[in-house]
């Protein structure tokens, strides 16, 4: 698969999991280490405290050992602040990559969308949706990977301090396990799962119908629509707020049934570790079974319970992930097998019945046949507004279109297709001009040009002089959109980064417009020499020797 085809992939949780793996494995560890110290920390706190008391009660306080177990305990104690503060950096750190990793992917569905419709993805409810996805995204690992894998080590820990205890304790808290980790959580989410979806999907629309409710809320005052619309927009949230309180009641529940499991495992265990003495009608620890160790079983039970308790909740996360997921998903563009044939050398166009429109208003030019052999020159012309501009950017395969398009009589789609535009150089009546220098522009059009190039190609476009008078020459540093040049410039500088491509066809918008009869008469030359093109078409309201000498076509 190439690496184009694996950015522009669709996105999947186990994707962006595995995106960066070493970067994630390293809060994983720190964070499987801070939790293990917290749970063995009540544990040996819980073990070190009954053990003290015990010692002074039996009156051999002055022969106990209260300096290793207390260094176990401040041991452990700095293991689970550490882990838990290298944790977080980490785990951000992780964070900021998988967002960059985000990021990029939804600019390689801009770049892989068609032109016409990048207007769908610009407007600001959209932009704002995928701002709120993003953030659900990369919450994932953090909020619902990394607590099973917490909560199913601790209970691994437990289990073995659990073995040397008294193995029958391994029954109960394998239940215990399994009800924790998988049962409950899975069934707060069945009962939820809808309306962690629904709820998502009404914060986007709530917020969007807001946004609308206040650009026009004069002229809902005006026509007394207002209070209708404002008993809409209460119905809406009236609808969000019973959503949510629905995914509290399913996490309360869950909370509840966790603690359930855990008085029940602490039950069973007691249970399983003493016996009624039939002489006193007392419970006493089985034989073997020391109350110390007990006490701090006990305790690293409730760590236990702490753990899991997030699980509940994981599966808002999990759901809300999966919505942003889903609705990212709807930017992905599946690339088409490019099944046309590379074009060797245009001989020939032709356009039948071909219009060029723009989304989604439908407007453009009207249907035309045109047909325009190698070696021929052709000036659009017509009234303002006629369309001359989108049927020359129809025929750049710049914007929608209809009819038929004939390369060498051979039917061929060209719109957004880059085998047909790599053998074409299009001028728009408003270029971009980046904000680098006068030469990093030009390279745009041939990288591998010479400074002799550049100044050639300067001069076929009459902006050799002014280069020249310029204190850095070439390595001027032009303005953002070039607004440091006068429109001529930005026009004849884009014009000159084209030309350097040497395309076999060249089309031109206005590229006379504001400009004086002898710069005109310059590039005219120019385009009839040293840059001859092979099809030339050109849309001007400007007269030219060009336009003189070429086949008109009017609409």
């Amino acid at each position: 698969m190439s690496s184009h085809a694996k950015k522009t992939a669709k996105l999947s949780l186990k994707r962006l999991l595995l995106a960066n793996p070493w970067g994630f494995i390293i809060p994983v560890i720190t964070g499987i280490a801070a939790t293990l110290a917290g749970v063995a920390l009540l544990g040996v706190s819980g073990w070190f405290i009954s053990a003290a008391g015990l010692a002074t009660a039996m009156g051999v306080a002055l022969v106990f050992n209260y300096l290793t177990p207390g260094a176990i305990v401040r041991g452990l104690a700095i293991l689970r602040t550490a882990g838990r503060y290298g944790e977080q950096v980490t785990s951000h750190n992780h964070l900021l990559g998988l967002l960059r990793i985000l990021r990029l992917w939804v600019w390689d569905q801009r770049v892989a969308n068609d032109a016409a419709n990048l207007h769908q993805q610009s407007r600001g409810d959209l932009l704002q949706r995928l701002v709120s996805d993003l953030d659900q995204i990369i919450r994932w690992p953090l909020v619902v990977f990394l607590p099973w894998i917490y909560a199913l080590l601790s209970y691994v820990a437990v289990s073995i301090f659990a073995y040397f205890i008294s193995p029958t304790l391994l029954m109960p808290l394998g239940v215990a396990a399994l009800l924790h980790i998988v049962l409950v959580p899975y069934l707060c989410g069945r009962f939820a799962s809808h309306e962690v979806h629904v709820g998502q999907i009404l914060g986007v629309h709530r917020r969007s119908r807001f946004v609308s409710f206040f650009s026009a809320l004069i002229t809902l005052t005006i026509r007394g629509r207002w209070e209708d619309y404002a008993q809409r927009l209460g119905q809406l949230d009236e609808r969000q707020r019973k959503t949510e309180i629905r995914i509290q009641q399913a996490v309360s529940l869950g909370r509840l049934l966790s603690y359930c499991v855990t008085i029940f495992l602490l039950a069973c265990s007691f249970y399983l570790l003493a016996q009624a003495d039939d002489t006193t009608g007392r419970w006493a620890l089985i034989a073997g079974v020391q109350g110390t160790w007990v006490v701090g079983f006990v305790l690293s039970i409730l760590a236990v319970n702490e753990l899991v308790l997030p699980l509940v909740q994981s599966f808002v996360a999990q759901g809300q992930s999966q919505v942003g997921l889903r609705r990212l998903n709807q930017l992905h563009q599946d690339e088409q097998a490019a099944s046309e044939q590379p074009i060797n050398r245009i001989e020939q166009l032709t356009f039948k019945q071909w219009r060029g429109y723009h989304a989604p208003s439908g407007m453009g030019s009207p249907a035309t046949d045109i047909k325009i052999k190698q070696g021929e020159f052709v000036w659009i012309r017509g009234a303002s507004g006629s369309g001359k501009s989108t049927l020359l950017a129809s025929i750049a395969g710049d914007c929608l279109s209809s009819g038929d398009a004939f390369i060498n009589d051979e039917q061929y789609p060209i719109y957004n297709n880059p085998r047909y535009q790599a053998k074409l150089s299009y001028l728009p009546q408003a270029p971009y001009i980046f904000q680098q220098s006068i030469a990093a522009n030009l390279h745009l059009g041939n990288p591998n040009a010479s400074d002799e190039e550049l100044w050639a190609v300067l001069e076929a476009v009459a902006l050799g002089d002014w280069a020249r008078s310029l204190p850095n020459g070439l390595e001027t540093l032009l303005s953002p959109q070039g607004r440091n040049l006068s429109g001529g410039q930005r026009k004849r500088l884009a014009l000159a980064r084209l030309l350097l491509r040497r395309s076999p066809v060249l089309l031109l918008d206005e590229p006379f417009d504001g400009l004086d009869k002898a710069t005109i008469e310059t590039i005219c030359h120019s385009l009839e020499n040293d840059y001859k093109p092979d099809i030339l078409i050109l849309v001007s309201h400007v007269g030219s020797r060009i336009g003189d000498n070429s086949r008109v076509i009017e609409l």
